[in-house]
C-alpha cells in the first residue's frame, strides 16, 4: 500500500495513465481501488513522480465509446444493492471491483474501469442510508396535508432578511414543525425536483434556494 499511498501524493501524469500502472504492477487490487477511491480526491500539487502514457488520446475516445456507460451502469447499480441493504457498506469497492474483473478482460479495459470510477461524483462513496420510496399517491397525499408547510416557505422567501442564515433558520423551524419523516421529504423533494435542473453544486445559493420553493 505504500506505493499507492505515494503515487496519489505525487504523481505526475494522466489519471487514467496511473490506473493501468496501478492495475498492471499489482495483483490483487481490492485494496488499492478502494484507496485510490477515498483519498485520490483531486491532481497533487507536488508532481515528482512521472507516470508513463499508456493511452493515446484516440484510444481513451474509444473507450469513452463503448465501455463509459457499461462502468456507470456498474457503479449506479452497487450503490443501490448497499443503500438497499443488498450489500454491506465496507464491502462497497471489493463488490464493485469484483464485478469489473468479471465484465472487462483486459488491463486496459479494467484501468479505463477504474478511471471512470474515480472521477464519478459517487466516489467517494457514502452510505446515508435506505432512501425512502412512496407511491404517487401517498405523495400527492402528503404534499396536499403539507401545503401549509410549503406555503409558509412561501411565505419566508419574500422577506427580507440581512443574513442568509436568518431566512436558512426559519426554513427548517417549518421543517422541524412537520411531525413524520414521510411528509418532510415530499415537501423538500418539491423544492429538488426545481433545483436538479436549474442549480449545481458549484453555484447553489440559499437565496436561490428560497426562489425556487416559491415557485413550487
Amino acid at each position: 500500500m505504500t506505493n499507492i499511498k505515494e503515487l496519489v501524493k505525487v504523481f505526475d501524469g494522466e489519471l487514467y495513465d496511473l490506473c493501468y500502472q496501478l492495475v498492471n504492477d499489482n495483483e490483487n487490487m481490492e485494496d488499492i481501488f478502494q484507496y485510490a477511491c477515498e483519498n485520490l480526491l483531486a491532481p497533487p500539487e507536488n508532481k515528482t513522480i512521472k507516470i508513463k502514457s499508456y493511452f493515446s488520446p484516440a484510444e481513451i475516445d474509444e473507450y469513452e465509446s463503448v465501455f463509459r456507460d457499461s462502468v456507470s451502469g456498474m457503479l449506479s447499480s452497487t450503490v443501490k444493492k448497499c443503500d438497499y441493504g443488498f450489500i454491506l457498506p465496507e464491502d462497497f469497492y471489493r463488490t464493485l471491483w469484483q464485478g469489473y474483473q468479471a465484465n472487462f478482460t483486459t488491463k486496459k479495459e479494467l484501468a479505463f474501469a477504474f478511471y471512470c470510477t474515480l472521477i464519478d461524483a459517487k466516489i467517494p462513496y457514502r452510505y446515508l442510508g435506505k432512501p425512502l420510496n412512496m407511491d404517487n399517491e401517498m405523495y400527492k397525499e402528503l404534499l396536499e396535508k403539507n401545503k401549509s408547510s410549503i406555503d409558509k416557505i412561501k411565505y419566508i422567501s419574500k422577506t427580507k432578511f440581512r443574513q442568509k442564515t436568518e431566512k436558512a433558520s426559519l426554513v427548517l423551524h417549518c421543517l422541524d414543525e412537520i411531525e413524520s419523516y414521510e411528509s418532510k421529504a415530499v415537501v423538500l423533494s418539491r423544492a429538488f425536483d426545481l433545483l436538479s435542473t436549474r442549480l449545481t453544486p458549484e453555484n447553489f445559493d440559499i437565496d436561490d434556494f428560497i426562489r425556487q420553493i416559491d415557485k413550487i
